[in-house]
């Protein structure tokens, strides 16, 4: 049986929470309430998800939202695990993978280290 460690459901939270505000964004606002979310949440980052990773930024767009995150320890890493856990995150929630489907949302994710060395980088554009 499958079981998720303390890191994963922070990890898995995290995506949960993002993509149910980037669908909430897509959906209800205009260009300038997307503008104006966006500037929000910035406000808040960087934002530690886990003791590993940090977001640094996002953007906000009708047809896609983008996340970039630092990860502190790269041979802790695992960018496999992490495209699975947060396409589970992001499927896991019916909004997100309706939206998806009918309006082609996307949602788009960047990791690297510290001094910028490129770890991943990923979208997720369905759900199957």
């Amino acid at each position: 049986m499958f079981r998720l460690r303390k890191r994963d459901w922070i990890i898995l939270t995290a995506v949960i929470v993002a993509g149910a505000v980037g669908y909430g964004i897509y959906s209800k606002w205009t260009e300038e309430g997307l503008r104006r979310t966006e500037a929000d949440m910035k406000s808040n980052l960087p934002l530690r998800v886990d003791p590993n990773t940090t977001l640094v930024d996002v953007k906000y767009d009708r047809t896609h939202s983008t996340y970039w995150y630092v990860i502190d320890k790269a041979d802790q890493f695992d960018p496999q695990e992490t495209a699975r856990q947060v396409q589970s995150g992001v499927c896991t929630n019916a909004e997100n993978s309706s939206t998806m489907k009918k309006e082609g949302f996307i949602y788009e994710y960047h990791y690297k280290t510290k001094d910028g060395r490129a770890l991943t980088d990923f979208k997720i554009t369905t759900c199957d």
